[in-house]
Formats: C-alpha cells, structure tokens, sequence
C-alpha cells in the first residue's frame, strides 16, 4: 500500500481475501440468471466483430466500461482474442447502432448500450447468442440502472460472485 500512496492514487480497491472483510465494500458482482424462453423478443439484429471492425468495437467497449465498477479495459490482445473466439457483436435497429456486448455459451460478458434507453434490446438481441436455456450475467451492484433492468427482463440474482473492498 505504500507504493500506491506513493504514486498518489486517489483509491485503491482489493478482492478475495479474509482480512478484507474489514474495510468498506465498495462493490460486488452478481451473477443474476434466467430462462432464454422467458425473455420477450427484439427486432435489434446482431453483427458479429471483423477484423475491419475490431478497433471500432474495442474503442466503444473502453469508452463506454470506463466507469463501470469491475469493467476491464480491453487491450489489443484482447480484441483478438475476441475476434478468434467470434463472440463479440454489434446490436443494431435498421441503419442506429443500439450497442455492443459479447455472449456466447450461457452467458452475455458484457453489455453497453450507445443510446439511452436501448441497453433493453441489447440485451435481448445478445441472448440470441446464447446456445443454452439460461442466461446468465454478472454486474456490479453499483450499476443500479443495470440491475434494474436486468430485473425487469426477469433476471434473478443467483450468487455473489466477488466482492471489492475499498481499503482507501
């Protein structure tokens, strides 16, 4: 901790060990789940990342993550590794991009909408990605509106899944 006070950061958050559980949660992440056939459907269509693509996509995922408690910033090797494993997507209505978001197997990795009000059908469109009858999320329990909506479509919390402490 005294390299971090060194180089004056203004926070330093910690996870996953005991003696955390001392200091004050600033978040947790939640998975939260439901059934596929439950959520009602979209007209927003998805568009898989290419190559041509890919900055574009990374650059709206930094920008729009940025804030979002536990959010990783996504590198160049990271875009890569996304475009391999083809599951990263654009959500569009006609001509409007909608959003992005990643999903794949039984979950949805990641969730951002570029218009207001349009995080509903990001949603909706990613679970078309989805192979399984669950879906399942996670979210920060600081991303209130996130949370809210992911309620609204029928998404149950189903387990903490880890815990950030705010040591200062």
């Amino acid at each position: 901790m005294g390299f971090c006070r060194a180089v004056e950061a203004k926070s330093v958050y910690a996870a996953d060990h005991e003696i955390l559980s001392g200091y004050p949660v600033h978040t947790s992440v939640i998975q939260m789940c439901c059934r596929k056939d439950s959520l009602p459907d979209t007209d927003a269509a998805l568009f898989p990342v290419q190559k041509e693509t890919l900055s574009q996509w990374r650059e709206l995922y930094n920008m729009k993550m940025r804030d979002v408690d536990g959010a990783s910033y996504m590198t160049i090797l990271d875009g890569e590794r996304l475009l391999k494993a083809g599951n990263g997507y654009f959500v569009h209505r006609g001509d409007v991009l909608l959003g992005i978001g990643i999903a794949a197997g039984e979950r949805i990795d990641a969730v951002t909408a570029c218009v207001p009000g349009a995080g509903r059908d990001v949603v909706l469109a990613l679970a078309h990605a989805i192979s399984g009858e669950t879906v399942c999320l996670e979210v920060a329990s600081t991303n209130t509106r996130a949370v809210r909506l992911y309620g609204c479509l029928g998404f149950i919390a189903a387990k903490e899944v880890i815990c950030w402490y705010k040591i200062f």
